[in-house]
């Protein structure tokens, strides 16, 4: 079994990967956090990762990807289903792992039906830091847009209330006010930089 710490990889921003580094930092994970950086404009070049893409071994070179010993995993919903099983946190029961796997499928892929949020210190499952993120994301861009959803204000105050998250979103790493995205994102038809 490899000593090696774990590495998750990513561009240098929030992005698919913020909900995981959150996952990571809250159950004080001991790993490598690659950041790849993109080149400004006009070129937004991504060296940094096509140089090593090919060279890590991984089935599907891509972003994200976590590397754990000799799992080598790409795609954000195989890394959480991954880290959920390896951190218990994927729900207890049955039912409870189908409702985590439909939370985090809102989450990611239908925004517009994410209403009924309902995480509890006890059932803390993967799907909660994709929520939390999202959420925070909506907060960032409207400020206090969740407030007047008493669920989806108690929600963010205890996420962000647990100690070894809170160190993690208070942190230079945890990137509150971005980036969010890539450099050559637009925002309203318009260049964020």
């Amino acid at each position: 079994m490899s000593t090696e710490k774990p590495v998750l990889g990513y561009w240098k921003m929030r992005g698919l990967a913020h909900p995981i580094r959150m996952l990571l930092h809250y159950k004080e994970a001991d790993f490598v956090n690659k950041m790849y950086e993109q080149g400004d404009a006009p070129e937004y070049n991504k060296d940094s990762w096509y140089k090593e893409k090919f060279s890590l071994g991984l089935d599907f070179p891509n972003l994200p990807y976590y590397i754990d010993g000799d799992v080598r995993i790409t795609e954000t919903s195989a890394i959480f289903a991954y880290l959920g099983r390896k951190y218990n946190i994927d729900g207890s029961t049955v039912k409870s792992k189908i409702r985590n796997d439909m939370i985090y499928s809102l989450t990611v892929f239908d925004l517009y039906r994410f209403f009924d949020v309902t995480y509890s210190d006890q059932f803390l499952v993967y799907a909660d830091f994709c929520a939390y993120s999202l959420l925070d994301v909506f907060n960032q861009f409207k400020p206090g847009c969740v407030d007047s959803f008493s669920n989806l204000k108690a929600y963010m105050s205890r996420m962000s209330s647990l100690p070894t998250l809170k160190s993690f979103l208070n942190s230079e790493e945890g990137m509150k006010y971005g980036p969010f995205n890539s450099k050559y994102a637009t925002y309203g038809g318009k260049s964020l930089q």
